[in-house]
């Protein structure tokens, strides 16, 4: 069923997958509803982005307010090249001001990782433009190929030698590979 992308709202997995994309969407959002300071902001920003980009990517659609919206009143539902060009300009509106990386900590937002969602996103906008006859654009192909090469020429990664270190209790600090990575 997960491979063939064959599921209904009954799997369990999804729809705990879709509630929990929807969460990190509101709580972000509601963030942004009590004057959070410009790096808190950018970082609700980014992690409002990341669920919404999961969620186009997974059901084709996401639910949006913005902050202060009355929560009796249906959500606006983006779709497609919308709904990706949405996305885009919110991360490109934060990449200034995201906290910068840190060395030790690859778990918060952070620059790097806005242009590692910025490349999926352009990577994928074709697909999520249109779904059944996709067309990728020569500007978008060289929009992730200057984007990885920022992050490459950062100086700030390296492969770690032992791959698996990628998801050790201690990844925070056994590996130079992470860009945005879950804290174990």
């Amino acid at each position: 069923v997960m491979h063939n992308h064959s599921w209904t709202a009954d799997l369990g997995s999804m729809l705990n997958t879709f509630n929990s994309l929807n969460k990190i969407n509101f709580d972000a959002t509601n963030v942004l509803a009590f004057n959070p300071t410009p790096s808190q902001a950018a970082e609700a920003r980014f992690l409002r982005a990341y669920a919404l980009y999961n969620l186009l990517d997974l059901y084709g659609q996401y639910p949006f307010r913005n902050p202060g919206d009355n929560l009796l009143n249906a959500p606006e539902v983006k779709t497609g090249a919308a709904a990706i060009d949405f996305i885009i300009a919110e991360l490109n509106a934060i990449l200034a001001t995201v906290p910068a990386a840190n060395a030790n900590i690859n778990y918060k937002a952070n620059p790097d990782a806005v242009r590692m969602l910025l490349m999926r996103c352009y990577l994928n906008k074709g697909a999520f433009a249109n779904r059944a006859t996709p067309t990728f654009a020569d500007a978008d192909m060289q929009q992730v190929i200057t984007l990885g090469n920022a992050i490459i020429n950062s100086g700030r990664y390296s492969y770690t030698p032992n791959f698996f270190d990628n998801f050790s209790a201690d990844n925070t600090s056994k590996t130079k590979e992470g860009v945005w990575a879950y804290e174990n």
